[in-house]
């Protein structure tokens, strides 16, 4: 069932949430063991990691700026089990214009780092493990986002997934064709079988991009609880 199955993605939710300049401002308590946050295997740093298997596929170059402008792309790397539900270019053009020119624009970087960190699940998860449930499951900026896979698709919130299982060095990539938004989060709107609610605080994330911006391998604070 989704929440069993996903309730590793409780145990490392918000790892990635605070971004790059929290690193400096998380304390030794909220530092994630060893166990639980492990770089890349070296038996898989020859295979393409997650942002690696979007650029070449084509279709995320939108994306791909986004995660740069939000210092997110070596982050995101580094992890050893993570999950991204890409939306394609041509779903970030059925934005409204000026949706588009707010999120990047540099004075609004953590409003973008918190909408593309809504699409990253901080575990590698599979089609086999939504299909025929529905839940919420947290997601790496703090909030939930519903999985839906009772129907004949699977549907993330309101996008559907025309695509997934595309295998990576460290996780999986879900194509989308929609732009998710954490303020209509499906699972924060309530759900009878959506999964229990994590207990965290929102992360607290910067205005903009610092010059600490974090190497990759770099431990990820995680979000307070």
């Amino acid at each position: 069932m989704l929440k069993t199955a996903l309730m590793s993605a409780v145990a490392t939710v918000a790892l990635i949430a605070a971004g790059p300049a929290l690193a400096q401002e998380a304390t030794s308590p909220a530092t994630p063991p060893a166990e639980t946050m492990q770089a890349i295997p070296q038996q898989a740093a020859t295979a393409p990691s997650v942002t690696e298997v979007l650029r070449a596929d084509g279709r995320f170059t939108t994306l791909l700026a986004a995660l740069e402008q939000a210092e997110l792309t070596s982050v995101l790397e580094s992890q050893a089990a993570v999950s991204i539900f890409a939306p394609t270019d041509d779903a970030f053009a059925a934005l409204p214009e000026a949706d588009r020119t707010r999120l990047m624009d540099p004075a609004n970087v953590a409003e973008l780092r918190e909408v593309l960190l809504y699409h990253v699940i901080a575990t590698d998860v599979g089609s086999d493990q939504i299909r025929g449930t529905r839940g919420g499951v947290p997601t790496a900026a703090g909030g939930q986002v519903q999985f839906d896979g009772t129907g004949e698709a699977i549907r993330v919130d309101a996008a559907t997934v025309v695509e997934g299982d595309i295998q990576t060095a460290n996780g999986a990539v879900f194509v989308l064709d929609a732009v998710l938004n954490p303020a209509a989060s499906q699972a924060a709107m309530g759900d009878e079988e959506a999964v229990a609610p994590v207990e965290s605080t929102p992360p607290t994330l910067p205005e903009e991009p610092t010059e600490d911006a974090m190497e990759p391998n770099d431990p990820l604070p995680t979000t307070p609880e």
